[in-house]
């Protein structure tokens, strides 16, 4: 599980920001996890006004997760791609770290970027008798690499780490971890980027990769079918379809390729009578809905972190908590999955506690700020804080003023 996360200096957000889903024990309440001497919550939700930057946090957690796993192998996830820092802070550098514990072991990972290139580079383990971190490895911009004993990297491969990249990369895409070591920084689902994720707009799109999943797991197929049952979608049989896809040259006009794919199709019965219909002639709420599953299946399956966006998009609020409530579930969540997500839709805050709840506001400096509800004196942990909020107690609401 993911203990917290840091962002200074990357587009809205300028001063250090901090994510943290650990907990006192005078706090331990709704979902929450413990491993080794930690109490971690399952959840935690980012509430504020437009524009404050709650998606800005989410976006910077994803490409910071994005460039630790993949920058080695995958130049779009690279440092030199889409790293925007705040615009009164050009010249500063743009710092991620988090804290986690993956197998019981308890790590600590940091990256310092400016201009592109990695100036810092720290990964650390925790020694759980004496709770000090030692190094892994640590990399500053003109100095050798410090290595763990443990550890060596060969000439060839050092040769190969660009200063855009990640070396916790480099060593997790050439295997110099053990299998079973760093899985959660690979189990993390989201809606923040384009490209990247299963829950997009582009519905087409995500349907083409949930046919892709659902050819090869007939017990994701049979799941879906039977949440959708449940939630009252009026589909009553869900099946694919194999299709072929020609492909021409644009010059000849000449069919030089054929792909084969398989495409979703869904029927509804009314009168005993079946009347198909093709996926994307859903409803929004459905296809949102389905794409969410999906993703939301694998993480709860697996263990991990899901990182949405406006969750409740297109969704009635009763299947937005019913998400919700599969994280505060053991039984559904018997991995100590964990959900980060923002929202416009207070309701939901009244089912939280307050270590869970983040309010979002930009200060004087046009600089997002975080105030978790536990922070602010006097908050008890019996309010209703759904009502607490709109009364705008919390403040983290739009300030709409009147000509």
């Amino acid at each position: 599980m993911f203990l917290n996360f840091k962002i200074t200096n990357y587009r809205s957000i300028g001063k250090e920001l901090v994510i943290d889903f650990t907990i006192r024990d005078s706090q331990k309440l709704g979902a929450f996890a413990e491993i080794n001497d930690q109490s971690i919550n399952n959840i935690a939700c980012l509430v504020g006004p437009n524009a404050s930057g709650k998606s800005n946090v989410l976006k910077g957690i994803v490409y910071f997760l994005r460039a630790m796993c993949m920058s080695y192998s995958a130049s779009f996830f690279r440092f030199t791609i889409g790293l925007n820092s705040h615009f009164c802070c050009k010249s500063l550098p743009t710092e991620f770290s988090t804290e986690f514990i993956d197998n019981e072991t308890q790590y600590k990972y940091e990256v310092s970027v400016l201009n592109g290139t990695v100036r810092k580079e720290i990964l650390q383990k925790r020694d759980e008798t004496t709770k000090r971190y030692s190094y892994i490895f640590k990399r500053e911009t003109g100095k050798p690499i410090i290595l763990s004993e443990t550890i060596k990297i060969n000439k060839q491969d050092s040769n190969r780490l660009g200063d855009d990249m990640s070396l916790l990369s480099l060593m997790l895409e050439l295997n110099y971890f053990e299998k079973n070591e760093f899985l959660l920084l690979k189990r993390f689902y989201s809606n923040v980027q384009p490209g990247f994720a299963f829950i997009r707009d582009d519905h087409q799109y995500n349907l083409n990769l949930i046919s892709q999943i659902l050819q090869n797991d007939n017990i994701m197929l049979d799941e879906l079918m039977e949440e959708l049952k449940i939630i009252d979608t009026g589909i009553s049989s869900l099946k694919l379809k194999e299709d072929k896809e020609k492909i021409k040259r644009a010059d000849k006009n000449e069919i030089t390729n054929e792909r084969e794919f398989f495409t979703i199709q869904t029927s509804h019965k009314v009168a005993n009578k079946d009347y198909p219909l093709i996926m994307l002639e859903e409803s929004a709420g459905t296809l949102h809905y389905i794409e969410t599953f999906i993703s939301l299946s694998k993480v709860l399956q697996n263990g991990g972190l899901f990182i949405a966006d406006e969750l409740e998009q297109s969704l009635h609020p009763d299947l937005t908590s019913r998400i919700i409530n599969r994280f505060m579930n053991k039984d559904k969540n018997p991995n100590n999955a964990q959900l980060l997500f923002t929202t416009h839709n207070p309701w939901f805050l009244q089912d939280l506690t307050k270590t869970q709840i983040f309010i979002t506001e930009k200060n004087n400096e046009a600089e997002t700020e975080i105030t978790r509800l536990d922070e602010i004196a006097g908050v008890r942990n019996d309010e209703n804080y759904f009502m607490k909020y709109i009364a705008g107690e919390y403040d983290g609401r739009p300030k709409i003023m009147e000509t």
